[in-house]
């Protein structure tokens, strides 16, 4: 009997799976991810995938597939993480190192979000459907499949996070990701130990500057969105990853406003394409799956 191992590599978390070859989930963890250098994070991949296997009584040696999410530039084909912008892992020949401890497993490594996309595509049992998939958490980024291939351009294909939405040159990134959000929130209230978390509970309370401050990321996110929708013309548009996942009233607002965007023009109705995510927390896994 053989089994699946899958692991999404998080900035802030690191979430493992293990899963029999039927596809059925057998078990789940979710660890910070230890970013103190590269074999602490690589140490940290295997202690989770090796206490996944020892509270179900399976050796490495049963293993016989593994896939690998990273965020950031990855060339899939030699298994290396080739640049990121949360983790240290830059040029990691990952595939190589999973080999050595895995080594009659067949190893898969991917891009995060593009691993995600293909879970959240396979949900809705998409075949030729053009699907774009954006995820908003520790970093922002984005995956677009067309007729079940993704689109991967030249390697950097989906890395709207780069794009500069500032007058000063600031980038979508460290404008709109979470830990942007943060550092903002807490200058603007003067809170230097406030969380996102706090911000967002403030923003359900109706507190003015987070208020704004929510306005303005909604702002920048449906900017990206209507070039998109206007460039590709999707069959849907998915909005995962953590931020997203837990606050669907952004998700809500974003497309109020790509209405207004599209009214009176022919594309009017577009916003309709938004959705939020079937998979959650889960997508990276299952699309690794």
């Amino acid at each position: 009997m053989s089994y699946i191992l899958v692991a999404d590599v998080g900035g802030t978390k690191l979430a493992t799976a293990l899963f029999h070859q039927n596809l059925q989930i057998i078990n789940k963890k979710e660890v910070a991810s230890d970013k103190t250098n590269r074999e602490a994070l690589f140490t940290c991949l295997l202690k989770s995938f090796q206490d996944l296997c020892e509270e179900q009584q399976i050796s490495f040696e049963q293993i016989a597939k593994v896939a690998v999410g990273v965020p950031g530039i990855v060339d899939p084909k030699q298994g290396i993480a080739v640049f990121q912008n949360n983790i240290p892992w830059e040029s990691f020949p990952l595939s190589n190192r999973l080999g050595e401890i895995f080594p009659h497993a067949q190893i898969k490594v991917d891009n995060d979000v593009y691993m995600a996309t293909w879970g959240e595509y396979q949900a809705r049992t998409f075949s030729k459907e053009t699907m774009v998939y954006m995820t908003l958490s520790t970093g922002i980024s984005c995956c677009t499949i067309v007729n079940g291939e993704f689109v991967r351009g030249a390697g950097f294909a989906g890395e709207i996070g780069f794009n500069p939405v500032e007058a000063n040159g600031q980038t979508l990134e460290e404008s709109v990701a979470g830990p942007a959000i943060e550092e903002r929130g807490r200058k603007l209230l003067q809170k230097p130990e406030m969380t996102l978390k706090d911000m967002m509970l403030l923003y359900y309370q109706g507190n003015e500057q987070v208020t704004q401050m929510m306005k303005q990321l909604i702002h920048h996110i449906s900017a990206q969105l209507q070039h998109i929708i206007l460039l590709l013309d999707p069959h849907c548009v998915v909005l995962g990853g953590g931020f997203f996942n837990h606050h669907p009233i952004i998700v809500e607002r974003i497309q109020e406003e790509l209405q207004q965007r599209f009214a009176k023009t022919i594309f009017a109705g577009k916003e309709q394409v938004i959705e939020c995510s079937m998979n959650k927390g889960d997508a990276g896994l299952y699309g690794g799956l």
